[in-house]
């Protein structure tokens, strides 16, 4: 066969997929319908926070610490910023409490901060009286688009052919390998990776997981007190405003202002739909919390701009062989608003299965099979 493998979507998940497979020696096609570093899908927007103090849950922090071994050996304008993340919630927040306990389990550094204590050491922040705060100093964001750009253009280098422009019509399982076919060839390797994101539940449909895709917007303010919203004096921040239901954000970030979403609100999408800007009841809904939680962000609206979450029903991710292909395909979907902190890991650990069969990571939490 011409390949190894094919890897089809070449977002942050395969972008790494196919860095990681180049690497190791591997003969790599990856195929990506529309464009590096495209913003169609869920790897665009600037920004994404990375943190330890996984509230989601400690069964991620194998992968959580190798991935931050792997940030910081990139180039700096890629690496961890490291600006900290501001956890905040009400008592019995499940956000808040998730983070401390897994913090507490695996002895990752943070401090606990009362409401008065937030305002006083971050002004932008306005909590409630009954509300508490996590700060986690070794936390931060990394940038998305120039990830993907960096991670492709580092596995043509490794000889990785990545093509652009290339939508993919399906795929087979054959005598020792899988067929994969586009609107303009068929494709054969050895192994096959699915890392397509919100086109996860049409290129996987044989293998029967449950993803679902929904509508999320990312909102780009010029704030009114810039001095207060500065890398130091913001740190990224995630706060839980009620159960499932959390507002995240990062500090200013030169023209692009102070960036902001909610992690639950959104519709379920066509992801063949290009997602259109926030519209103005989008904008006039996070305006509405800023103006109570963050007012000084609340300034000039700068953009909207449309994304997906790939979600699974529990929010964790599906991650490894996919059931019934005799190990010949691997699946990286699902991500649900909380994946790209994983890109370089995941990559590793996608090139692990393909080639190897296996990892050492426990990825039973993340199994393809546990629907």
């Amino acid at each position: 066969m011409q390949h190894d493998v094919i890897v089809v979507g070449v977002g942050g998940m395969g972008s790494a997929a196919a860095d990681a497979l180049a690497g190791r020696g591997q003969r790599v096609l990856a195929l990506e319908q529309f464009g590096v570093a495209h913003s169609r899908g869920s790897s665009h927007g600037r920004t994404r926070i990375v943190r330890k103090a996984y509230f989601e849950s400690p069964d991620y922090l194998p992968l959580l610490r190798r991935a931050y071994t792997l940030w910081d050996a990139l180039p700096p304008e890629l690496a961890l910023q490291r600006v900290g993340c501001l956890v905040l919630g009400h008592a019995g927040s499940p956000v808040l409490e998730g983070a401390a306990a897994t913090a507490a389990a695996a002895d990752v550094p943070v401090e606990v901060l009362t409401a008065a204590e937030v305002r006083r050491r971050f002004p932008v922040f306005r909590p409630g009286p009954d509300e508490a705060a996590l700060l986690e100093p070794d936390a931060g964001f990394v940038r998305p688009e120039l990830t993907v750009a960096h991670l492709v253009g580092r596995a043509r280098a490794r000889g990785a052919r990545v093509l652009t422009g290339q939508r993919v019509l399906g795929w087979d399982l054959v005598a020792g390998g899988v067929v994969v076919r586009t609107r303009d060839a068929v494709h054969e390797a050895a192994r096959l990776v699915l890392t397509a994101g919100a086109w996860t539940p049409t290129l996987a449909a044989s293998l029967g997981l449950p993803v679902r895709v929904q509508r999320r917007v990312m909102h780009f303010f010029a704030p009114r007190a810039p001095e207060v919203c500065a890398p130091g004096a913001m740190p990224t921040f995630i706060w839980d405003l009620a159960a499932g239901d959390s507002l995240y954000g990062f500090p200013l970030d030169g023209a692009d202002g102070v960036k902001v979403g909610f992690h639950d609100r959104g519709p379920l999408t066509d992801p063949d739909r290009p997602q259109p800007d926030g519209s103005a009841d989008e904008v006039a809904e996070v305006r509405a919390v800023l103006e109570q939680h963050l007012p000084d962000v609340s300034g000039r609206l700068l953009r909207s701009t449309g994304c997906m979450y790939a979600s699974t029903p529990d929010e964790d991710f599906v991650l490894g062989l996919a059931p019934g292909t005799d190990g010949r395909v691997v699946v990286a979907a699902g991500f649900s608003g909380h994946g790209f902190k994983f890109v370089p890991v995941v990559g590793e650990v996608v090139a692990d299965l393909a080639v190897d069969g296996g990892t050492s990571f426990d990825l039973g939490f993340l199994a393809p099979d546990r629907f």
